[in-house]
């Protein structure tokens, strides 16, 4: 097989434009599932439009397929895109000031149009004390909160999603802490993100996004918690930080900065501990997109003998990452209640999660969960990192 993921790479790059493959059409649907995968047909649709002149001997098939998805994802972007300016304004009207970040913060602050950036979500998070208002908003807009874990610390999100009448989905990940993860979780807090965030002007004059040194630090920091937890593309899970289009987030913020926004980025990476995620984030984005990095922010970042605690994290296996965070929990009521929450969460989430059982089958549903669970973890935990 030919290296699909590096013409991908040298597309996007705008070095090349021509097919290399003739006229076997073998490679066509190769081509078309990693582009896929990488969350990047939409951009290349782009590529190809902007570079029409100079483009030559690309299958229909594959032209095809860019200009398909380019269409869906514009559609869908067009009512994503009014649904969150009435999302905004909904909850600004009750107080609440909130702030997208990863996806669809990038796509309106740094690509050309916000449908080039592919996604299935967004991402907002909101004041900790929020959650109560911030649900019964949703709710009245007809968003849906979907199963999901819930608890004080087991769960620092929650998803809600509003089905329109034409079938499509729009989904809200709403966080009151930037991550599931505990360790992580107090890494970014609502109020510092808050405090440098940017509008969004096509989002509406509520709309807020994470500033630009800090949606690189959390861009890499993304990147590395998807080695070990699951991401989809069309229902099927995978374990890598190094899909295309996170890369190319990392590889546009790069070239956005100016010397005091790579300052300020060192300094953070290191006050926050993610100097090595960010190092390695940085590094593969300048391998496959050969990003302008100033040298002496990779030197300050891998300085010799530098050991990080997140850095240990994402290096551990799953079973390793829980044992981290059930140490970084303060107290010992923390530690408990995490402990039941875990083992026992709320019978109306098993009834969410198992809704054929019947009502005397909870002790046993209990059991099943934590087995299958247990069983899961382990198999993740013998995977390579």
């Amino acid at each position: 097989m030919p290296d699909i993921e590096g013409l991908l790479c040298a597309l996007l790059r705008g070095e090349q434009f021509a097919w290399p493959f003739g006229q076997d059409e073998s490679f066509v649907a190769p081509f078309l599932e990693q582009a896929d995968y990488h969350g990047v047909l939409a951009l290349l649709h782009g590529r190809l439009q902007q570079q029409a002149k100079v483009v030559s001997g690309w299958p229909d098939a594959v032209r095809q397929s860019c200009r398909e998805r380019a269409l869906e994802q514009t559609m869908w972007e067009l009512r994503h895109r009014a649904i969150l300016r009435e999302v905004f304004s909904s909850l600004a009207a009750v107080g609440i000031k909130t702030v997208v970040f990863k996806g669809t913060a990038l796509a309106y602050t740094l690509y050309p149009e916000g449908t080039l950036r592919s996604r299935g979500d967004t991402d907002l998070i909101i004041p900790p004390r929020s959650q109560a208002p911030v649900a019964d908003t949703l709710s009245k807009l007809g968003f849906e909160r979907q199963t999901g874990m819930v608890g004080e610390s087991v769960a620092y999100q929650a998803s809600f999603t509003r089905t329109e009448s034409a079938g499509d989905s729009h989904t809200l990940d709403i966080h009151w802490r930037i991550n599931n993860s505990e360790l992580l979780s107090r890494l970014f807090t609502h109020e510092e993100l808050l405090r440098y965030a940017q509008p969004v002007p096509e989002l509406g004059p509520d709309a807020l996004a994470a500033g630009p040194v800090h949606a690189l630090l959390i861009a890499c920091m993304h990147r590395a918690t998807h080695k070990h937890n699951p991401y989809y593309v069309d229902s099927v899970a995978y374990y890598s930080g190094d899909r295309l289009i996170w890369l190319y987030d990392i590889h546009l913020l790069a070239n956005s900065f100016t010397p005091p926004s790579w300052e300020e980025f060192v300094r953070l990476a290191a006050q926050k501990g993610l100097c090595n995620v960010c190092l390695e984030g940085l590094e593969r984005t300048r391998i496959n997109f050969h990003t302008a990095i100033p040298e002496h922010v990779l030197v300050s970042l891998g300085i010799p003998g530098q050991t990080e605690v997140v850095a240990r994290y994402f290096a551990s296996g799953v079973l390793g990452q829980l044992w981290m965070d059930f140490c970084a929990l303060p107290g010992i009521t923390h530690k408990l209640r995490y402990l039941a929450e875990t083992v026992f969460p709320p019978a109306s989430y098993m009834r969410q999660k198992y809704p054929q059982a019947k009502p005397n089958w909870l002790p046993w549903l209990y059991l099943r969960r934590a087995a299958g669970g247990m069983l899961r973890r382990l198999h993740r935990g013998e995977q390579p990192h």
